[in-house]
C-alpha cells in the first residue's frame, strides 16, 4: 500500500459508485419520507468502504450497525449497508486469521438474519423445511465473500511462498556460481604457476648467466647466446600468460577448457629448458603415453614440469636430472629424480601452488602423488594415474 492519492483512489473510487448505486435504487424502489432515510443509509454505507482496505474490522461493524438502524427506520435502506458489510467481511477474511474470520461471519450473519426477520420472514426459525432451507441459504449466501476473502489470502501467501523459495533458488545459485568462480580462480593460480614458474626460473638463471659472462670471463657471444634464450623463454611465458588472461577478463567463465597439449612435447619442451638451464636432464617418455585419455597425460605431463621446476630452483645448475614415465598394468606411472645441489644454495620461497596443486589434480583423477628426500640430498617425485578409470 503506498500513502497519498495513489493508495486510496481504488476505494474511493468503490465507495462512490457503491453510494450512488444504492442511492438510485433507493429513489427507484421507494416513495414517500423512507426514501430519503433510506438514501442517507445508502450513501453512509457506500462512503465507509472507503476505508475498508485498511480498517476491514471497523468498516464491518458500521455496516453491521448501519443495517440495523436502516431495518428500523426504512427497510429498504439496509440493501446497501448489506452489500457493503459483505465486502468488509471478505477484506476481514482477506486480512485476518481464522478465528478473527469466523467472529467476522458470525457477526455478518446475525446481523442479515435480523435483517431478514425485520422484513417479516419469521417462517426462517420456525423449524419447518423452508425455513431451514432459507436459513441454510442465508448461511451460504454470507459465507461467499468470507470464502473468497479465504481464497485470496491462500493466493497471497502462495505466491509470496513462491517469490521466497524463487529468491532463495536465486540467492543459492549465486552462492553456487561464486563459489565455483572462486574454486576456478584457485585452479587458475595454479595453472599459473605451473605454465610459468619453470620460464621464470629459467629466465633468471640465463640473464644472471649472462651478467657472469660479461662482468667476469668477458665472453660476449655467451652473454648474447644467452639473452637470446632468455628472449625466447620470454616470449612463449607471454603467449601463456595471454591465454589465461583471456579466461580472467570473461566472467562468465566458470569452468574453462582445458588446453589441448601433447603431453609428450610438454615433457620435452621442458627438459629442453632444464636442460639449457645447466641441468643434465635424462628422459624416459613412452611412445604409449600418446594412446593415454588427454586429461591422464596433460596432468602427467604438468606433474613433470612441476618436478623439473622445483629441481630447477633448488638443485640448480650441475644438478642432474631423470624423468622416467612408463604404462604399467593400466597405469601411467612417473618418476622425477634429482641429485640436489652441488653446492649451497639460498632457500626459494615456495609459492604454494606446487605439488600441492599437483597433488589435487592427480587425486582428482583417482591417482596418487608422492614427493619426498633421498639418501643422498636430491628429491623424487612419484606419482601414479589409473588411465582405464579416466578413459
Amino acid at each position: 500500500m503506498t500513502g497519498g492519492w495513489r493508495g486510496w483512489w481504488r476505494e474511493l473510487l468503490l465507495g462512490l459508485v457503491t453510494a450512488a448505486l444504492g442511492l438510485a435504487s433507493t429513489r427507484v424502489a421507494m416513495h414517500g419520507s423512507p426514501r430519503e432515510l433510506a438514501g442517507v443509509f445508502a450513501v453512509l454505507a457506500g462512503l465507509a468502504l472507503v476505508a475498508v482496505r485498511r480498517w476491514p474490522w471497523p468498516v464491518l461493524f458500521a455496516e453491521s450497525a448501519l443495517m440495523l438502524v436502516a431495518d428500523a427506520v426504512a427497510l429498504a435502506g439496509a440493501d446497501t449497508a448489506q452489500l457493503a458489510g459483505a465486502v468488509a467481511l471478505g477484506c476481514v477474511a482477506y486480512r485476518s486469521g481464522r478465528s478473527s474470520t469466523a467472529a467476522g461471519y458470525v457477526l455478518f450473519l446475525g446481523v442479515s438474519l435480523v435483517d431478514v426477520l425485520a422484513r417479516g420472514n419469521a417462517e426462517v426459525l420456525s423449524g419447518g423445511a423452508a425455513g431451514v432451507i432459507r436459513l441454510v441459504m442465508l448461511a451460504g449466501v454470507a459465507a461467499a465473500p468470507m470464502a473468497f476473502g479465504r481464497y485470496l489470502r491462500g493466493v497471497r501467501h502462495a505466491a509470496a511462498a513462491a517469490e521466497e523459495r524463487a529468491r532463495e533458488v536465486e540467492e543459492r545459485r549465486a552462492a553456487e556460481t561464486r563459489a565455483a568462480r572462486l574454486a576456478e580462480r584457485a585452479a587458475i593460480a595454479r595453472d599459473l604457476h605451473d605454465i610459468v614458474a619453470h620460464h621464470i626460473a629459467a629466465i633468471a638463471l640465463r640473464a644472471g648467466a649472462a651478467r657472469y659472462a660479461v662482468q667476469h670471463t668477458g665472453r660476449t657471444d655467451e652473454a648474447v647466446s644467452a639473452l637470446s634464450e632468455l628472449g625466447d623463454t620470454a616470449g612463449q611465458v607471454l603467449d601463456e600468460l595471454r591465454e589465461l588472461l583471456e579466461v580472467l577478463r570473461d566472467p562468465d567463465a566458470v569452468e574453462p577448457a582445458e588446453p589441448q597439449v601433447e603431453p609428450g612435447q610438454v615433457i620435452r619442451d621442458a627438459t629442453r629448458r632444464v636442460r639449457e638451464a645447466g641441468v643434465a636432464v635424462q628422459a624416459t617418455v613412452p611412445s604409449a603415453l600418446a594412446g593415454v585419455p588427454l586429461v591422464v597425460g596433460t596432468t602427467a605431463a604438468r606433474v613433470v614440469r612441476e618436478a623439473l621446476t622445483n629441481t630447477l630452483k633448488h638443485a640448480g645448475p650441475g644438478a642432474i636430472a631423470s624423468v622416467d614415465v612408463q604404462v604399467v598394468d593400466g597405469a601411467l606411472l612417473l618418476e622425477v629424480l634429482d641429485s640436489g645441489p652441488v653446492r649451497p644454495r639460498p632457500a626459494l620461497p615456495a609459492s604454494g601452488y606446487g605439488l600441492n596443486g599437483m597433488r589435487e589434480r592427480v587425486g582428482l583423477l583417482g591417482g596418487t602423488l608422492t614427493a619426498s628426500t633421498t639418501d643422498g640430498g636430491g628429491w623424487r617425485v612419484r606419482a601414479r594415474l589409473p588411465i582405464r578409470d579416466n578413459a
